[in-house]
């Protein structure tokens, strides 16, 4: 954990390199400044989420810091010290925007302990402030990006099963697709989202932690239940459970769930009390479970209880009028993250992204991104910055007959720009000019299609 920053302002040095001793020895990051003035200055520097500011300062007093503290940035924490006979300034102060304030002199332990709190309190704040972003965000989908048709398809579908209460839900597709975005989605566009929404990988943890996770367990119920546990279920009550990669339960853990569906009641390990709850359940899976059922791996009364509604999310490969849509989504992401300047994918680099398999599906493309990021120092994203297997799958995109489409003056991002164009030109010409048969024959939209002459500058 990075440490907590405090700023000390006042005018008494003494004081300051004492406090300072005491407060850096429990961990705190401390700036002192014996003026108003410097202490303003240095707000942006040292980026404080606390300040300790005395009321009587010199050239500028405390409750004019107060302000400029609050201009700057009003989610930091400002502890006015102050002497007995202000009791007027000290009522301005809070009046103000001031957190709390303390009497001078003062103990020791009582300031520490208004720290914490201002602290414990700023950290509350942003929390809560973050949850409310991200559920606003939601009710747009949050990283669901895209606009390809198949994608408003799977928006028009949340907004369906998210008007029913209790329906369970089955969201299936290939590893990176953005199942766990989808549950949360229906989450937070249902009459639930005021109520938990709790998720498990089924896969990440052992049966024995797996069951007693989401069911409890009783203080006693094994060796080192020292106290009672409320299980995922319990802990959901009004809201929803996503169980991630569900078909990886072990097949005892799979009959407690079945049941738990079929009465939405359970037990607690070492307890024969039924508890009931009204939770709904979203499972998904990225493994073939009729397969699964075959070999006797997954009871198929579960998959039935299971799939009374399902969604299939598409590989990104074939989304791929979404590929720089979201591309770009994660460029600007990580951009404002990372603190760095906008950046932009040359038209070569686009080319490629849009022609790659993404076998790894919206995750690997995530992650590229980031990376790209990263090691950016400029406002181009060439292929320099791409890592090596893309590079080595570029040049297959060159195969079959186009000509003479080598490799020339060793430039990759010439040569994929030609045979794309190159590509395009002869299917164009193969379907007589028609541009939705030319799209047809490779295989992407119409829409892509018309992009992309745009961007290579294809004759016709």
């Amino acid at each position: 954990m990075s440490q907590q920053k405090l700023m000390i302002v006042d005018d008494e040095e003494v004081l300051c390199h004492s406090l300072r001793i005491d407060l850096e020895d429990d961990g705190y990051e401390v700036g002192v400044f014996h003026d108003g003035e410097s202490a303003v200055a240095a707000l942006a520097e040292v980026n404080p989420g606390v300040v300790l500011l005395d009321l009587r300062l010199p050239r500028m007093d405390g409750i004019a810091v107060l302000k400029r503290i609050r201009e700057f940035d009003e989610e930091i924490k400002t502890i006015m010290m102050t002497a007995y006979g202000d009791t007027q300034k000290t009522v301005e102060t809070v009046k103000n925007g001031a957190y709390d304030f303390i009497n001078k002199p003062f103990e020791l332990d009582e300031l520490k302990a208004i720290i914490k709190n201002a602290f414990e309190s700023r950290s509350l704040k942003r929390e809560v402030t973050y949850l409310r972003y991200k559920q606003e965000k939601f009710k747009k989908y949050f990283d669901l990006v895209g606009k390809s048709e198949k994608m408003l398809d799977i928006y028009r579908q949340i907004d369906i099963i998210a008007q029913t209460r209790d329906t369970t839900v089955l969201i299936l597709g290939e590893s990176g697709t953005g199942k766990e975005l989808v549950a949360e989605a229906i989450h937070h566009k249902s009459e639930r989202s005021k109520e938990s929404f709790m998720e498990i990988n089924c896969a990440s943890l052992p049966e024995n932690l797996l069951e007693s996770e989401l069911f409890g367990y009783e203080k006693g119920a094994f060796t080192d239940a020292k106290e009672a546990k409320k299980g995922l279920f319990e802990l959901a009550d009004g809201g929803t459970v996503f169980l991630d990669e569900v078909g990886e339960l072990p097949v005892a853990t799979q009959a407690k769930l079945l049941r738990f569906l079929e009465k939405k009641s359970f037990k607690r390990l070492g307890s024969g009390k039924e508890l009931k709850v009204d939770v709904r359940v979203v499972a998904a899976t990225n493994r073939d479970l009729n397969r699964a059922i075959a070999n006797k791996q997954f009871r198929n009364d579960l998959y039935y209880r299971l799939n009374v509604v399902s969604l299939f999310l598409p590989p990104l490969r074939d989304r791929q009028d979404d590929i720089l849509l979201l591309a770009n989504y994660f460029l600007d992401s990580f951009c404002r993250e990372m603190g760095k300047p906008s950046l932009k994918l040359t038209d070569e680099v686009a080319a490629i992204f849009e022609n790659y398999p993404w076998n790894g599906n919206v995750r690997e493309l995530r992650n590229v991104v980031e990376r790209i990021v990263i090691f950016a120092d400029s406002g181009r994203v060439g292929t320099d910055l791409l890592p090596g297997e893309m590079l080595q799958s570029a040049p297959s995109l060159a195969s079959g007959p186009v000509g003479d489409t080598g490799l020339q003056d060793n430039n990759l991002d010439q040569t994929l720009a030609r045979v794309e164009r190159e590509i395009i030109r002869k299917t164009l010409a193969e379907a007589g000019g028609n541009k939705t048969k030319t799209a047809e024959l490779l295989g992407i939209s119409r829409f892509s299609l018309g992009r992309r002459i745009d961007r290579l500058s294809v004759e016709n």
